[in-house]
């Protein structure tokens, strides 16, 4: 195991999934942590765990969507630590749906999250940790969805698909400015996490829970595959275990389920055929 003493890891969605197990197999090398999430309970309940094991943490309760809190968040971050070495800049959301028929309000949630919680993030610490001039890392969560369609998820495959070029743009535009901050993208095919339940923290201004497309039976079907996807997915220690190792190797696109890789493949191939869009297998 990879001695972590002394470096400052700081991850967004945190309370939850892959960002929660991340804290924790961190703390467990010797990490300090800086932690964020709009779910406060669940945040207060990692911290004191990690707290009780002896791992320095700090924490902070907002909303990726808003710069001026992630702006806030990096501002503690350095004052307290002084440096960062690793950001996971991790916090997502999915919704399920039909293109024409989901409201639209998804869609907006879902690009505020996973695609402007992604720019907040860079725009918030990437200026600090090029001043650092020292080698750190600043790893993205996007998805198995940003490089295979799912017909189930259009928001999130679209947002996906937007935080994963991001990413690579950043990673060239690093390179371009000679930093010593490397980019990475975490690509995940399904993981047994609670991502399915990230409506109870979306923001009632943006969200009608009694929409009428949500007691459809369009919907409800969608939504009946992702729950029962997402319970027999990969444990999420297994998923964070091999995230870990990709970053250590210097892996840019970290792939946590190889059984896909066909399926990239194939679809890069379509693409340059001009063949139509297929479904994945499962």
């Amino acid at each position: 195991m990879k001695d972590y003493t002394g470096k400052i890891v700081v991850i967004t969605g945190a309370a939850n999934g892959m960002g929660k197990e991340l804290a924790r197999q961190f703390a467990a090398k010797g990490a300090k942590l800086s932690l964020a999430d709009i779910d406060a309970e669940n945040l207060a309940v990692v911290e004191k765990e990690l707290k009780a094991g002896g791992t320095a943490v700090i924490t902070d309760v907002f909303d990726v969507s808003n710069y001026e809190a992630m702006e806030a968040f990096s501002k503690k971050t350095f004052k307290t630590y002084g440096k960062v070495d690793f950001f996971f800049n991790n916090a997502g959301v999915i919704s399920v749906g039909s293109i024409w028929e989901q409201p639209l309000s998804d869609w907006k949630w879902l690009f505020d999250v996973n695609v402007m919680g992604i720019v907040h993030g860079i725009k918030a610490f990437i200026p600090a940790m090029i001043k650092q001039d020292k080698e750190c890392r600043i790893i993205n969560t996007a998805s198995i969805a940003g490089l295979l369609t799912v017909e189930n998820s259009p928001a999130y495959v679209a947002s996906k698909f937007a935080s994963l070029s991001l990413s690579e743009v950043l990673e060239l535009q690093l390179q371009d400015a000679n930093a010593k901050v490397k980019a990475h993208v975490i690509c995940p095919a399904v993981v047994k996490t609670d991502l399915n339940h990230c409506t109870r923290h979306r923001p009632k201004n943006i969200y009608n829970e009694n929409d009428p497309y949500y007691q459809t039976k369009d919907y409800k079907s969608r939504a009946d595959v992702m729950n029962s996807a997402i319970v027999v997915g990969m444990p999420v220690e297994e998923a964070v275990k091999i995230i870990i190792d990709a970053v250590e190797k210097d892996i840019f696109y970290i792939l946590t389920h190889p059984v896909y890789n066909p399926a990239i493949t194939a679809r890069v191939a379509g693409i340059m055929a001009g063949t139509r869009p297929v479904k994945v297998k499962r």
